[in-house]
Formats: structure tokens, C-alpha cells, sequence
């Protein structure tokens, strides 16, 4: 089920981020911060990630049903995700196509 079609925070939050980081390949992920779960979005081959303000999450496996529903909205599989991730963390960079460049 797309969480965009049955929250609209979910529809809002990928609305925003497509705006914001357009051009860019970037993933939602799940992050813990001030003491509470959020969601944050990384850019593959840049450190560290953005976080979203406004929504919080009570248990991580909520915030990380969010991000993964989220991917997936907007075509990525796991492996994909997971190869985001790691290059936000100074390591091997990935391959980005012609359609995330600016």
C-alpha cells in the first residue's frame, strides 16, 4: 500500500523532498535526534543527512515503516537504499544516471 495514499503527512513529506532535492538521488531514512524519532532524508555521496522537521515517531519501527514506504514510493529497492545509505558515510561513492545530476 502507498503511505501516500493514506496519510497525508507521508504525501506532504514526499512532495517537499522532491522540491528540495531535486536532481539529487536521496533516500528517506529512520534518525534519532532531541530525543525522538524523525524521519531524514540522505543524498547518495553526501555525508550525513537532512533532517525533516515537524513529524515525530514514538518507536522506531514506526519512523522505519515510514522510510521504507516512502522508498518505495518513489522506486527504490532496499539494495538501492542500503547503497545510499553507505555512501553518506564516507565510503565507496555510487554511480548516479544522468537523471539525478543537475
Amino acid at each position: 500500500m502507498d503511505i501516500t495514499n493514506t496519510h497525508l503527512e507521508a504525501a506532504i513529506i514526499d512532495q517537499t523532498a522532491a522540491g528540495a532535492f531535486s536532481g539529487k538521488l536521496y533516500c528517506f531514512v529512520p534518525v534519532y535526534q532531541d530525543g525522538s524519532w524523525q524521519l531524514g532524508v540522505a543524498i547518495a555521496n553526501e555525508r550525513g543527512y537532512h533532517p525533516i522537521a515537524g513529524k515525530t515517531f514514538d518507536k522506531e519501527d514506526e519512523v522505519a515503516t515510514w522510510a521504507a514506504s516512502l522508498n518505495e514510493h518513489i522506486g527504490l529497492s532496499s539494495e538501492r537504499v542500503c547503497s545510499i545509505i553507505c555512501s553518506t558515510m564516507g565510503g565507496r561513492s555510487i554511480y548516479i544516471s544522468s537523471e539525478y545530476r543537475a
